[in-house]
């Protein structure tokens, strides 16, 4: 059992294995919980089988399950997408796996360098505190295992499509819950699906929506740079 900090959060997780603790070595906190998550060995088992996928993995993910769940009465939800920090401006990069969300973001660093962070490279967690959008690290981050124990204001969402031209197209706010929902993770119960939508209508309201058409060559992430304004 240890208690790590995410979102601004501090939460108690009663493992049974020892993997998850040293994934999270970097996010423990000494810190009182704010709520405590566990999993049963049906959870854990739910969450795949094979030779090739530890239980310490398979609970791993079977205790993000329940922390997306449980996050929800903090106004926090989670995000399947690629979140970097630019100069104290978040970005988070959406799309369907495969179309290269991750690829994008690494020619930002080419573009940018030091001056970019990525906060998660796969499954962040995004918060509204003090009337604002947060985005916040943890090292639930995807095979890349790219992530940041840091929080950025999330500004700007651009959702992701290959194209042979790169083009950056700012969207009206009407047309983009779609995108939206197939990106954020999606509780069966319905108190939590009503809060989760609640939630979704509120990062609608705060933040700017783009499309970037884009290659795999640096000239995307150039023409994107450009769209955003930054």
């Amino acid at each position: 059992m240890f208690t790590v900090r995410l979102a601004e959060l501090n939460i108690m997780i009663d493992n049974k294995y020892g993997y998850i603790e040293k994934m999270c070595a970097g996010y423990i906190t000494d810190r009182p919980p704010d709520f405590s998550v566990s999993v049963s060995a049906p959870e854990i088992t739910a969450e795949g089988s094979g030779d090739s996928l530890s239980m310490g993995y398979l609970e791993s993910l079977a205790v993000y399950r329940k922390i997306a769940e449980k996050i929800l009465c903090y106004d926090g939800f989670l995000l399947h997408g690629v979140v970097i920090d630019v100069e104290g401006v978040g970005i988070a990069f959406l799309a369907k796996s495969g179309i290269g969300k991750s690829t994008h973001a690494r020619l930002w660093r080419e573009l940018l360098g030091s001056r970019m962070t990525v906060i998660n490279g796969d499954k962040p967690l995004v918060r509204i505190i003090g009337g604002k959008i947060f985005a916040c690290g943890t090292p639930w981050a995807g095979k890349e295992n790219l992530h940041t124990n840091a929080k950025t204001e999330l500004k700007k969402v651009c959702f992701i499509e290959r194209s042979d031209k790169n083009e950056c197209i700012k969207l009206d706010k009407d047309k983009v819950f779609e995108r939206l929902i197939n990106q954020i993770y999606l509780p069966e119960k319905t108190k939590f699906f009503l809060k989760t939508l609640d939630l979704i209508n509120t990062l609608t309201e705060k933040t700017e929506f783009y499309l970037i058409k884009c290659n795999t060559d640096i000239s995307a992430a150039k023409t994107a740079y450009k769209g955003l304004k930054l």
